[in-house]
């Protein structure tokens, strides 16, 4: 992601550059193509299957309570695979629609603040890019900004208050761990997960360097 930028997407601006990187959809978008290919697979299913069971029934009974009980007991299930595919597919439409909202506010803050152009000039620039695997979030620490492209973030370093590693505790005796980063600029922290503790604290480690070299620049300015 972060080498396979096109030249069409650099000379985009800071706003559109970024909303074609972090956008919610660039991620899930095979995810909710295949659940949307069983969507309409099982509707299919149960639609003209259903019909031809129904023809079927109905040249031995005229009851339709006992037609009703039939269909159920014959595509149960079919009707609960096509219900929990329905379910995750509109859980991924909610989370999408919700994450992109909270790009777009992210991103006009910055504007605001004068900071997304300096951000899209750091993004580009070849910076230190912490690989974290599979179940974790590959983060870019620029200059003057971290980056976190799922869940999507820019977050200034001049920006921080301070940086926690916090553990989640799951079932079964499962664990893992997020980097807590408590920001000036608002009451809400920002959570970022990783699966090992040792990554966490690499973070936190170099975040709290960015913060106090940010610092050190603007008092020395």
């Amino acid at each position: 992601m972060f080498l396979e930028i096109d030249e069409n997407l650099k000379n985009l601006a800071p706003k559109d550059f970024f909303l074609n990187i972090l956008k919610r959809e660039k991620f899930a978008k095979t995810l909710n193509y295949v659940e949307f290919f069983f969507f309409l697979l099982f509707t299919i299913f149960i639609v003209f299957q259903g019909y031809q069971e129904y023809l079927l029934f109905k040249e031995h009974s005229d009851s339709l309570i006992n037609l009703i009980s039939f269909i159920l007991h014959k595509f149960s299930i079919p009707v609960f695979l096509w219900l929990v595919v329905s379910a995750n597919l509109l859980l991924a439409l909610l989370i999408r629609k919700r994450e992109n909202k909270r790009i777009y506010e992210m991103l006009d803050k910055l504007e605001k603040s004068e900071l997304l152009k300096s951000a899209q000039v750091d993004f580009l620039i070849p910076n230190n890019i912490i690989e974290t695997g599979l179940l974790g979030n590959d983060i870019k620490f620029g200059s003057k900004f971290l980056f976190v492209i799922y869940p999507g973030y820019i977050i200034p370093y001049c920006w921080l208050d301070d940086v926690k590693v916090e553990k989640i505790s799951g079932r079964y005796g499962s664990k893992s761990h997020y980097v807590n980063i408590i920001l000036k600029t608002s009451s809400k922290p920002i959570n970022i997960t990783f699966a090992k503790k040792e990554i966490c604290e690499k973070i936190r480690e170099l975040l709290l360097k960015k913060k106090y070299k940010s610092q050190n620049n603007r008092q020395s300015i």
